[in-house]
């Protein structure tokens, strides 16, 4: 039983995470949003910035992600 509780515990740290992002303009949030793999906030946030800027060329100044 405590090999199966220690798996499940290392098992959410080593798997990333669906996070979803939305993106603002103007301080206004655009509606719509993306959805990014990430192990952290701050890392779901660079990847939906950069997903919105890069590849589908929306004018982003900011995402918020949860």
């Amino acid at each position: 039983m405590k090999k199966l509780v220690l798996l499940g515990l290392v098992s959410s740290f080593v798997f990333a995470s669906t996070w979803t992002c939305y993106r603002y303009v103007d301080g206004e949030a655009t509606g719509g949003f993306v959805k990014v793999k990430a192990y952290s906030k701050y890392e779901a946030e660079k990847k939906a910035l950069k997903k919105y800027r890069d590849d589908l060329g929306y004018n982003t100044d900011y995402v918020k992600c949860k």
